[in-house]
């Protein structure tokens, strides 16, 4: 019984429920149909007969010439009798006899036997697969993921417990999905789980466990798991999984560091050897409203200037770029640069004030990081969260203008928007912009449609779960040196190519055709060059930091292939 359950409440999901609410509709006309040809029926014939036939009697008629059983107990004897009835037949040779059949098929039981026959136990990679990626979990994440590994041309297998999933995937984009449970050895030896590269986990924390338990039953496989609950870390590590991702602390730490506005130590967005790579808002510096050149960053403190970042735009700067005060600066130096930097501008971590709108997972591990940097907080929600005592909310709507009046947001200097609706964060978006011109905005994306909306509405950095995610992902599978910069900009190393070595940065052209731009230079044992002058040489002893987006960085790689590729 459970098993014709099961394949029973196939027509009550998905698709198949969306076509059983048409099949019942066209089940309704068919009745009206019916109903108004009895009444045509019982009319003629009291009419042009002279006969009286009741109701029942006139359903039955219709039904018989419809479905063409035609018993020849109730008939016409006049003309326009002969008429009706032909007209009756042959629209219930349409609509009951060829429509209706054919829906029934194309809806409903070509789909349920194309599942049985796709989804069903007999799914199998060849004996000889190896070096693939197998993909636990279908959602936002893994979906971005996957198109990196597509855009990689890395081959892969999607696993899901959900046949719906598993069929919506698959139609979405023709990629190759196994279905069943996580901890079943069967599938796993089917997916060979054994000769594959990676496999990631992103599903429940539990779920996670369960995996990583039974795969490392079977091989050694490196395994990548996400984890919701950060103090979870250490059971996910002993359960077996080399490489564990708390994706909420990630991105609320994240969040934290771009809403932070005091300084620029404050603010370091990543390292790669000496060097700090670093954000300063142009707004209330002694250099706002200035150029590049007048406002000689580089010869006061040394940084050096790689980029101007203003609400979705990156741009690297001239010396005659103008300074906008919604604009932020993208530096790079060493840490006592920096903090030269931060005395130059005079402010401290006590002058500072974030709003974060949204008590969940994310916003939690926010208001941790702000805590740790010791910046002023407020965080707000409509209710309280349970499960997190370290801090407290201020309850009520933050959708309502007055609420965050009130509590000072013309006084707030960074906005951490990261609630779990992205119609809501939009909102909150445009409202706080309006309400604070300059205040620093940093919202959440949950899904990769909103990122727009929200620079649109004044985001000044939007940061994407499932971008994120992916690009973390990414970066474990190929063991890569690379930054996570901001949405869709990233920072990465290469080797000079034996194409550019004896040539300048310059003769180079490495931007006009790539895209990317050159930060800086590594040498072994040489401190990192910033911001490197167009003269400068290049040597197959160097390796160039370069910044730009996933399409820049694949120009790149296609115009200066590494060797061996």
């Amino acid at each position: 019984m459970k098993t014709v359950a099961s394949e029973l409440a196939y027509f009550l999901r998905g698709r198949a429920r969306q076509n059983l609410k048409l099949l019942l509709l066209y089940g309704l006309f068919l009745l009206l149909m019916t109903l108004s040809y009895a009444t045509i029926f019982r009319f003629l014939m009291l009419h042009l007969e002279g006969r009286e036939y009741s109701f029942i009697a006139g359903v039955y008629w219709a039904i018989t010439v419809m479905t063409t059983l035609g018993f020849g107990d109730i008939t016409f004897h006049t003309d326009l009798g002969y008429i009706f009835a032909a007209v009756v037949t042959v629209s219930g040779v349409i609509f009951l006899l060829i429509i209706l059949p054919f829906g029934l098929i194309s809806l409903f039981l070509a789909p349920w036997i194309e599942q049985r026959l796709r989804y069903g136990s007999t799914f199998s990679l060849p004996k000889k697969t190896a070096g693939h990626v197998i993909v636990f979990g279908l959602n936002p994440i893994t979906r971005e993921f996957i198109k990196n590994l597509i855009r990689r041309e890395i081959p892969f297998v999607a696993v899901t417990e959900d046949y719906h999933e598993q069929l919506n995937m698959e139609e979405e984009g023709n990629i190759r999905v196994a279905c069943g449970s996580v901890t079943d050895k069967a599938l796993l030896s089917k997916v060979r789980v054994e000769s594959a590269l990676y496999v990631f986990a992103n599903l429940s924390d539990t779920k996670n466990i369960s995996l990583c338990l039974t795969v490392r039953s079977l091989c050694q496989t490196p395994i990548a798991a996400t984890v919701g609950d950060a103090e979870r870390l250490e059971l996910m590590r002993l359960s077996g999984a080399d490489k564990v991702v708390p994706l909420s602390r990630i991105i609320g730490r994240y969040l934290g560091i771009r809403a932070t506005t005091q300084g620029a130590s404050a603010h370091i967005i990543d390292s790669f050897g000496l060097l700090k790579i670093a954000e300063i808002p142009v707004y209330c510096t002694p250099f706002s409203g200035m150029t590049l050149e007048q406002a000689a960053i580089r010869q006061k403190t040394g940084l050096a200037v790689i980029g101007i970042w203003e609400r979705g735009v990156f741009t690297v700067p001239a010396k005659d770029t103008p300074l906008n005060p919604k604009a932020l600066i993208v530096l790079v130096g060493t840490q006592k640069q920096l903090t030269q930097m931060e005395q130059m501008i005079g402010e401290q971590a006590e002058n500072d004030l974030v709003f974060i709108l949204g008590h969940g997972k994310i916003g939690c591990a926010a208001a941790n990081f702000l805590d740790h940097a010791g910046v002023p907080y407020l965080l707000f929600d409509q209710a309280e969260n349970q499960y997190c005592t370290r801090h407290v909310a201020v309850l009520g709507d933050a959708t309502n203008r007055e609420l965050l009046r009130k509590s000072g947001i013309d006084k707030a200097r960074g906005l951490i928007v990261t609630t779990n609706d992205d119609a809501t964060n939009v909102f909150l978006t445009l409202s706080s912009r309006h309400a604070n011109p300059y205040i620093r905005i940093v919202a959440r994306a949950n899904s990769e449609e909103s990122v727009q909306q929200l620079y649109a509405a004044g985001a000044d950095f939007v940061v994407s779960n499932s971008s994120v995610g992916a690009n973390i992902l990414t970066n474990i599978l190929e063991a890569k040196e690379s930054i996570f910069l901001t949405e869709g900009l990233k920072i990465f190393r290469r080797p000079v190519p034996i194409q550019l070595q004896g040539r300048s940065i310059e003769d180079s052209k490495i931007r006009p055709l790539t895209g990317c731009s050159v930060v800086a230079l590594e040498q072994d044992g040489a401190n990192p060059l910033p911001s490197p002058a167009p003269d400068v040489i290049l040597t197959n002893e160097m390796r160039l930091v370069m910044i730009g987006n996933v399409d820049h960085e694949e120009n790149f790689n296609s115009r200066f292939p590494p060797k061996g590729a």
